[in-house]
């Protein structure tokens, strides 16, 4: 009788993609980050094996064009085992007036499995007199409402790739207990 082979555990990062982080001149964009991360994250084995597989949308292919990137984003969001929401308060591009990108991802996953979600504070970006403005206000706003537990705010790339990995690793132990 041949065993079922498991498959790896998906892993979905959500950030603003242009973002520079940490703000200024010695900063980087978070896909940039986002892009080793994966790397890195992808890297770990157990046994022998690959553990995780994760998804990012700048690694992503094009898409029938019945597919918006909102739609797209959600599915992945939907069929992750573990949501990383990288959160420095811009919520992200949005169809006139509506909630943002970032914002409806972790809605989406809050909404779906909770416990799946792991949110990383950044320094939220100012609150501009805008549309977009009023939109990362009410980001802002939803991820304090929600108060998840996550420890310190990261203010640099080495707080924030270690911030990353300590969240993936508490949630497989979450995951294994759990299975």
């Amino acid at each position: 009788v041949a065993m079922a082979r498991a498959s790896k555990l998906r892993v979905m990062i959500s950030s603003r993609c242009d973002d520079v982080f940490p703000a200024g001149p010695a900063g980087r964009k978070l896909s940039d980050i986002r892009k080793e991360l994966k790397q890195d994250i992808e890297a770990v084995e157990v046994f022998g094996s690959k553990v995780f597989e994760v998804w990012i949308n700048e690694e992503t292919p094009p898409q029938g064009g019945n597919w918006d990137s909102l739609e797209v984003c959600l599915n992945a969001v939907k069929d992750a085992d573990i949501l990383i929401v990288l959160s420095n308060g811009n919520a992200g591009w949005a169809v006139d007036g509506s909630d943002g990108i970032c914002h409806v991802e972790m809605m989406t996953g809050l909404s779906q499995a909770p416990g799946k979600v792991r949110v990383i504070e950044l320094p939220n970006i100012p609150i501009a007199k805008s549309k977009d403005g009023k939109r990362n206000e009410r980001f802002q706003e939803y991820v304090k409402s929600k108060n998840r537990f996550r420890g310190a705010s990261v203010s640099t790339e080495t707080a924030l790739k270690a911030r990353v990995k300590e969240a993936v690793y508490d949630a497989l132990i979450v995951l294994a207990q759990a299975g």
